[in-house]
């Protein structure tokens, strides 16, 4: 998989709506000394990382709003990651480059993805026992390259200050979607964090293509609709 593409997509069978508006733009603060310093590893610097073999420059890229890393490739260390321990410690190193709060207390092991050369390990993030739905870290390592770490990929939320008290009612929520969707009496919304993040309610709703509309519970609006899974 082409990781340069794949960390600018963060849902692929998820489709958004063109009308909709999602939560307030998070800036780019220059300073975090008022954050709690949770890092137990020393932090590792950008400078420390060199090209992959073949290549004459790092690769990076940066969130386009925020300014936040979201992917590094190169050799980002010349230690051997060979379990799920020693990969999250390693992400939590590039805490003060990526923007990472405390990774220990936010990401959860999601498992490995094995290929012939390399290995993925997958962590996803919750908040308040919550999973944010599409946010995630992911660091490769190379097996052929003594396991050393070489790409790391993040859809990271800064949930500093984010609060899970939403200002739309479950019952204004169901309202919303039913303004463009026909929604049953017996309807429940789910209280959701989407990436972003984005307090959300999820309502399920009566329809041939879609099965769930999204609705930003800070200000009623509509921001994404999820597809049925073809049986």
């Amino acid at each position: 998989m082409d990781k340069r593409a794949a960390a600018a997509a963060v849902m692929s069978c998820c489709v958004l709506l063109s009308c909709g508006c999602s939560a307030k733009k998070k800036t780019n603060k220059t300073e975090k000394d008022d954050r709690p310093v949770t890092w137990s590893v020393e932090q590792r610097s950008l400078d420390e990382i060199t090209p992959l073999k073949g290549e004459e420059n790092v690769f990076i890229t940066r969130d386009e709003d925020s300014g936040a890393v979201r992917l590094i490739q190169g050799v980002l260390g010349k230690e051997a990651i060979k379990d799920e321990k020693s990969a999250l410690d390693f992400i939590a190193s590039l805490s003060r480059e990526m923007g990472f709060n405390d990774v220990y207390s936010e990401m959860r092991f999601g498992g490995t993805t094995d290929y012939s050369d390399r290995v993925d390990y997958r962590f996803d993030q919750y908040f308040e026992d919550m999973e944010i739905i599409g946010s995630y870290i992911e660091l490769t390592v190379d097996k052929s390259d003594g396991y050393k770490p070489i790409i790391i990929s993040s859809t990271y939320s800064d949930t500093w200050e984010f609060s899970i008290k939403p200002k739309v009612s479950s019952a204004a929520a169901v309202m919303c979607a039913a303004d463009n969707y026909k929604v049953s009496k017996e309807t429940a919304p789910k209280l959701a964090i989407y990436s972003g993040p984005i307090l959300t309610w999820i309502v399920p709703v009566v329809d041939d293509k879609i099965a769930e509309v999204y609705i930003n519970a800070e200000n009623g609006n509509t921001f994404h609709r999820e597809l049925k899974v073809s049986q």
